[in-house]
């Protein structure tokens, strides 16, 4: 049980009144020190009473606080949403159909990208890949943070400026990596919660902390995460290792740590794909795929995630691009106004946004598709095929009556509200933020927490995620704390910066390379042998490898290979499956 300095002194005033008490009955009441029984019973009594007193005072002072914290967290307030009401009565139609649409652009045309957000009053951009001057392994932050900053100013006369997002989730999904700090797969919070899940929550929570100000501080605003999306593991081709946990409810715990955690580094996060990507069997990039559970399943699998979330409070949702014939036979979630209902009927007041309109799964995401999915119920559109297009689409449907204008205006109002809180929690104006320090009273319930995960707000970001790691991997099958190879390993397998990488931190061990036991590294669902396999994103392959020892990583960033090293040389490997994985079930460790 953690304690702290008001306890101690709470307690100690407690010890100091009772012997003071017993020393003053000892005497009697008449000198004689024959004090009674009764007498003693009621100065503990009161001792007792005004303990119970102070601990309930202290604990009401510690949830006021908490509440407070995570209010100004969870999203928009009703300031944010009277301000962005009155912003939307003085917008004209041109502009309110811009205000709900998030477009792209190729390489580094940043020019024409902030010329479309000033003539088409865009929402924002949202930068990929091939945006990322240098590339997403050796950006040019520079360059970056100078592209964002003109994307910023594209249009001085707005009263609120664009949304600057990005695709950041960790390992597979990276967009802005080195020098930036890398994350490993979300996979690896699931495999720390499995463990342990409170010290699971808090890595999940200051990991997605430092992840959000490190792109805060670069200029963006937004980023699409992290995933809910359970896993049905080997079966599921697309989320993997991008979702956290099989466990519906781990997932929904650490999805809300996650996005709690981007808040706290001034980012406005968004859960994702409802309705549950990790269940079906198809990619909807290329196809449109169909989930065919009933409601009492879903209930009770994919959306209890989302469920989580929205109870506790969260800024954005994404709809996924996935038919659910059981709520709205042939049609894609993202066009369906049964799909959007679903998650307002869990009590979601802010945005929703679309997954990426261009992809297949809209059928091709035509300029029709973008009034198709703001009737049914969207109030953010990502990446239409043509934002052109779609924006005149909005202008012709709301002039002709298609689209009802006070729906336009609806989703408009819920987007200006995200962009004013983020706004603010990046400044500093709410009770919590990237420079808001926390409460002393919720600092003091932290103290003493020894379980590897305390204090991380106070490290670099590198070093945060080397904690992380070090909490995650898991040894699957194998021989525990007891060094798995002596003074040399070969390296198969992986890419070849994978294999550069674990070489590179061979040699911080003083492990050299080219001779010694197989150390084969594992990037997807294809096994592989030696003397030790290692798996680098899904643990899901080493159900078929013929390895005497395998290990599960989660990642591929410099601090994943160190903490396998460490493993190799006989460290503890704490983390737990958060996957089934063969014949071992979620949670195991062979440790």
């Amino acid at each position: 049980m953690n304690s702290s300095p008001r306890r101690v002194l709470i307690l100690a005033l407690a010890v100091s009144l009772f012997a003071s008490s017993c020393a003053t009955d000892d005497a009697g009441p008449d000198g004689s020190g024959n004090g009674g029984a009764g007498s003693e019973s009621s100065a503990g009594q009161q001792s007792s009473s005004a303990e119970e007193d102070a601990q309930a005072e202290h604990d009401a002072a510690v949830d006021e606080a908490r509440q407070a914290r995570e209010a100004a967290l969870a999203g928009p307030g009703e300031e944010h949403y009277e301000q962005a009401a009155g912003i939307v009565a003085q917008m004209s139609l041109q502009q309110q159909a811009g205000q709900v649409l998030i477009g792209e652009y190729q390489g580094n045309d940043v020019e024409s990208a902030a010329a479309q957000i000033q003539q088409l009053h865009l929402g924002g951009v949202i930068l990929m890949g091939h945006n990322i001057p240098g590339g997403t392994s050796s950006v040019d932050t520079e360059a970056l943070t100078g592209q964002l900053q003109v994307l910023a100013a594209a249009d001085p006369q707005r009263e609120v400026p664009p949304i600057l997002s990005v695709d950041q989730e960790g390992g597979l999904v990276t967009r802005v990596g080195a020098p930036v700090t890398e994350w490993p797969t979300p996979m690896a919070y699931g495999a720390a919660y499995a463990a342990d899940p409170e010290r699971g929550l808090r890595l999940t929570r200051a990991g997605h902390q430092h992840m959000g100000r490190d792109l805060m501080d670069l200029g963006f605003t937004v980023s699409f995460a992290p995933n809910a999306d359970v896993t049905i593991g080997a079966a599921d081709p697309t989320i993997g290792s991008r979702s956290l946990s099989g466990d519906p409810e781990a997932v929904g715990n650490l999805a809300v740590a996650g996005i709690r955690g981007l808040a706290e580094g001034g980012l406005a996060g968004s859960v994702k794909h409802f309705p549950g990507h990790g269940s079906v069997t198809d990619d909807s990039h290329y196809t449109l795929p169909v989930q065919q559970a009933d409601l009492e399943q879903l209930r009770s699998r994919d959306w209890v995630p989302f469920a989580q979330a929205v109870e506790a409070g969260v800024p954005m949702v994404m709809m996924g691009h996935i038919e659910v014939p059981a709520l709205d036979p042939g049609v894609p979630s993202s066009l369906s106004a049964v799909a959007y209902e679903e998650i307002r009927s869990m009590g979601h007041k802010g945005v929703i946004v679309t997954d990426a309109m261009n992809m297949a799964a809209t059928y091709g995401g035509g300029d029709q598709a973008a009034v198709s999915a703001l009737a049914a119920g969207a109030d953010l559109l990502l990446m239409p095929t043509s934002v052109p297009g779609a924006h005149a689409a909005l202008v012709e449907a709301v002039e002709s009556g298609e689209l009802p204008a006070e729906r336009l205006s609806e989703a408009a109002e819920r987007v200006i509200a995200l962009v004013l809180w983020q706004q603010d929690l990046a400044a500093g104006e709410l009770a919590a933020g990237p420079d808001v320090p926390m409460p002393e009273i919720l600092r003091e319930e932290d103290r003493g927490n020894d379980d590897g995960a305390a204090d991380l707000e106070a490290f670099s970001s590198a070093e945060a995620a080397d904690v992380l790691l070090g909490q995650a991997v898991t040894v699957v099958e194998g021989q525990c704390e007891a060094p798995l190879v002596t003074d040399s390993i070969q390296i198969y397998g992986g890419t070849e910066q994978d294999r550069a990488r674990l070489a590179a931190a061979a040699e911080r061990a003083g492990i050299s390379t080219g001779a010694g036991p197989v150390v084969t590294l594992l990037g997807g669902m294809t096994p592989g042998t030696g003397d030790v396999v290692v798996a680098l994103d899904r643990p899901e392959s080493l159900a078929s490898s013929t390895a005497g020892t395998k290990i599960a990583l989660y990642g591929r960033t410099p601090e994943s290979f160190d903490a396998l090293l460490r493993v190799l040389a006989g460290e503890a490997a704490p983390g737990g499956l958060p996957v089934s994985v063969g014949e071992y079930r979620q949670g195991h460790s062979g440790c």
